[in-house]
């Protein structure tokens, strides 16, 4: 919460307990004006949010009382309870939604570079198969980060109206419940010029049915350190897209219904049931070979995949036509995403030769790298996993690498903690952000995504695995796992 929403609950806290003869010797007025004032310096500088409903309720209550000369508590104890249950419940309310769900600041970027943002409307020839519609052609929005030059662009609200919206209609919202997040300063400006030369490109794949870019803290962070980021959009696979047209294509909810069937289901549990029942690694890979390269993730996997292809397959007429004409460095493409974009990145780094190096962040890596190994350098990011949590991944990577293959671990931390919802919904326990405090979680990530590309995209001299001596939270290693015996094929 904001300082002036803090002073303001604690007044209305402690005013209506305050005796009669204390409240005499202040003159009515001057609390009066004091509230009142204070309720409209709050709307000048903080802003109206709608968290703040309650507040504003119990302090025109309060004022009403203080005009009249009415003690809250006068009457008997019927009345007395009834008011005492109102007063607790507005209490409870007004300190609990503004701090459940704050206007948040995202993390400063320590980069050299101030970060600049455009979108990119990309029309492929492939047919979209999420849709019925005859002739319907993939279409997918690509949000450009990248170096700026300023010259007096204001910073762009949070989120966009396709993530508010289509947030709000995930979990059965109001559409306008998000609002509030234009208060929210980002670090992102609008449309200036691209800094001068040319930059690395990495491509970046958000999760299934998650806010495309809701990454704020982690992308602003790395693009201020001289990297283009072009943040895909998956179009029916996030909460939605918003094209140039104003219409916004939500997730395709019937489609996912479709694909991930009973059929999936009773794959996942049959496969569960006998992974559990193993005592062996060998055993373990046996349950669950034809479930990493079958299941519906594996159909995800590819289709992400495909649309990071398509964008790149646009960077050489980007890099003539463009905003971005002459700034890319198309010879040193990187790819990272999380959950179901980090296994994207996996497979593009299989399927695409002209990625360079790449990270899965805490996605299950689905599809068919069961069945190869990786030949590029790549690093795996997980949360800590809880116990009942099968680390499937193990299995999915169990043929190694001929690269360079990092495996890093950040304890305490839950899948949520390399998106920005630990900071728009300030509850681990609904987050799912495990224990670690949500700044040191992106410290910790945005590290170890900028010293991996600079070491295999620039060439840079990196401390990578000196990370997890300066981090506690880390455990990081770097190796090439070594293929299980008497795998089935």
């Amino acid at each position: 919460m904001r300082t002036l929403e803090i002073i303001l609950l604690v007044i209305i806290t402690i005013l209506p307990f305050l005796k009669r003869g204390f409240l005499k010797k202040i003159a009515k007025k001057n609390i009066m004006f004091f509230l009142s004032g204070l309720v409209l310096l709050h709307l000048i500088i903080d802003g109206y949010r709608w968290q703040m409903i309650p507040t504003y309720l119990l302090t025109l209550i309060l004022v009403w009382c203080l005009y009249k000369e009415y003690p809250f508590f006068d009457g008997g104890w019927i009345r007395k309870t009834i008011r005492g249950i109102a007063l607790i419940l507005l209490l409870l309310f007004g300190w609990a939604l503004p701090y459940i769900l704050p206007v948040f600041n995202l993390p400063r970027p320590t980069g050299k570079h101030n970060i600049g943002s455009q979108y990119i409307h990309l029309k492929s020839t492939q047919d979209e198969i999420m849709t019925s519609d005859v002739g319907d052609k993939r279409e997918l929005m690509i949000k450009v980060w990248y170096p700026a030059i300023l010259d007096n662009e204001k910073t762009e609200s949070y989120l966009n109206e396709g993530d508010r919206v289509s947030f709000a209609v995930k979990h059965g919202l109001p559409k306008t419940i998000f609002n509030y997040l234009d208060i929210v300063k980002t670090h992102t400006y609008i449309k200036p010029s691209v800094a001068i030369g040319k930059f690395p490109v990495l491509i970046f794949s958000h999760g299934s049915y998650s806010q495309a870019s809701g990454y704020y803290a982690l992308i602003e962070e790395i693009v201020s350190h001289g990297y283009i980021v072009l943040n895909i959009n998956h179009t029916y696979e996030s909460t939605g897209t918003l094209f140039p047209d104003g219409e916004i294509k939500l997730f395709n909810s019937e489609y996912d219904r479709k694909q991930n069937n009973q059929e999936m289901a009773e794959m996942a549990w049959n496969a569960m049931q006998d992974y559990n029942k193993a005592t062996t690694p060998e055993e373990q890979f046996k349950t669950v070979h034809n479930l990493i390269l079958n299941y519906y993730g594996a159909e995800l996997t590819e289709r992400y995949s495909n649309d990071i292809s398509l964008v790149i397959d646009e960077l050489k007429k980007w890099n003539t036509s463009t905003f971005l004409a002459h700034h890319l460095d198309t010879t040193k493409i990187g790819v990272f995403g999380h959950s179901q974009g980090g296994a994207a990145a996996g497979q593009a780094l299989l399927d695409d030769g002209r990625i360079k190096a790449g990270i899965n962040v805490d996605g299950m890596q689905w599809g068919k790298i069961i069945d190869t190994k990786m030949t590029k350098p790549f690093t795996l990011i997980s949360s800590e996993w809880d116990d009942l949590h099968p680390n499937l991944n193990i299995h999915a990577y169990h043929n190694g690498s001929s690269s360079d293959f990092y495996n890093a671990k950040i304890l305490n931390s839950g899948h949520s903690s390399f998106m920005d919802i630990p900071l728009m919904i300030n509850l681990p326990f609904i987050n799912e952000a495990g224990t670690i405090h949500p700044r040191k979680a992106y410290e910790v990530t945005t590290n170890i995504v900028l010293q991996f590309f600079d070491l295999y995209l620039l060439d840079k001299h990196s401390n990578l695995l000196e990370l997890s001596n300066k981090y506690p939270e880390l455990e990081l290693t770097k190796k090439t796992i070594k293929k299980l015996p008497n795998t089935v094929r």
